[in-house]
C-alpha cells in the first residue's frame, strides 16, 4: 500500500464530501463552461454529476479504491490517481464558482481550495509513485 497515495485520495474523499454538503445546502449547481443541468443540486450528485464545489462521487471512490491497490507491481494506480487528480484540477477551474461569478459563502470558497489542494496532492502523489515504479524496473 502506497500511504502518500493513500493521504491524497483520502483528501480528496474527504472534500467530495464536504463539497457535496455544501454543494446541496446551497443549491450550487455543476456548471462547467456554462452549461446546466436542469433540477435540484443534490439529485445532480446523486446521480453521480456533482456540483460547483463537489467531484462527483465515483473520482473519490475510484481514487480510494487505486490508491488501496498501489505499491504492487503496477504502475496502473498511480496513474489513476493522477488522471484523476488532473481532471479534478481542470474541472475546478472550468466552474464560474471557483472564479466569483456565482454568489459564494465561506463555506463553499473553502470546498473550492479544497479541490485544488486534493487534486494537486492527488497529481503529485502519482507522479511521485509513477517515477518510483519506474525507477524500480
Amino acid at each position: 500500500m502506497d500511504l502518500p497515495m493513500l493521504a491524497a485520495a483520502s483528501l480528496f474523499a474527504g472534500t467530495a464530501a464536504y463539497g457535496a454538503v455544501v454543494g446541496a445546502r446551497e443549491e450550487i449547481a455543476g456548471e462547467p463552461f456554462g452549461w446546466r443541468l436542469p433540477g435540484r443540486v443534490a439529485r445532480h450528485q446523486a446521480w453521480g454529476y456533482g456540483s460547483g464545489t463537489m467531484a462527483p462521487w465515483p473520482m473519490p471512490v475510484m481514487a480510494l479504491t487505486a490508491a488501496a491497490r498501489a505499491g504492487g507491481e503496477s504502475e496502473q494506480p498511480a496513474r489513476v490517481c493522477l488522471g484523476i487528480g488532473s481532471v479534478c484540477l481542470i474541472g475546478t477551474v472550468v466552474e464560474p464558482q471557483t472564479w466569483g461569478r456565482r454568489s459564494t459563502s465561506r463555506a463553499a470558497t473553502v470546498a473550492t481550495a479544497l479541490h485544488l489542494l486534493s487534486g494537486a496532492a492527488l497529481v503529485l502523489a502519482g507522479q511521485r509513485a509513477t517515477l518510483a515504479h519506474r525507477r524500480s524496473r
